[in-house]
């Protein structure tokens, strides 16, 4: 099999395949704040997105306390899922 000769004259027709002028590198130090792009109008409503959830205190005790009660369930689960593992390696081993 003939090997192709390796040329170094490499000529760029200008042509653009993919234009990275928008890219940005990442933050190292998480994320950072989103700069409008020079095509893209200002936006004043960045508040507007979400509505603001006012919780009363008996509220967030019982949101953190229904969070809390859904790690522990799925904690359990690995918990049984591990379990049964050990059983089963125990059973074929002995």
């Amino acid at each position: 099999m003939a090997r192709r000769k390796h040329t170094d004259d490499l000529e760029d027709d200008g042509r653009v395949i993919a234009d990275m002028s928008a890219v940005e590198r990442p933050s190292l130090m998480g994320r950072q704040p989103v700069r409008p792009s020079p095509d893209e109008p200002a936006r004043e409503d960045r508040g507007a997105r979400r509505p603001k959830i006012a919780l009363t205190t008996k509220e967030r005790v019982w949101l953190a306390l229904g969070a809390m009660k859904a790690g522990f369930v799925v904690s359990m689960v690995f918990v049984a899922f591990i379990g049964a593992i050990i059983l089963v390696l125990l059973a074929l081993w002995t």
